[in-house]
């Protein structure tokens, strides 16, 4: 595996990007997926997409 030399301003935006992946894009994903259980089994539903 190739390494490659972070920057201290790298570091923050890959932080930043985690941070938004935790807060704001994980809780829409688990609300997608929730409604798409209340729809039924998963593997037959539309709105399911994985």
């Amino acid at each position: 595996m190739q390494r490659y030399p972070m920057t201290p301003d790298g570091k923050r935006k890959l932080e930043e990007r985690l941070k938004h992946l935790k807060s704001v894009d994980r809780p829409q994903n688990i609300a997608s997926i929730e409604e798409a259980r209340n729809h039924g089994d998963l593997s037959e539903n539309a709105e399911y997409d994985a």
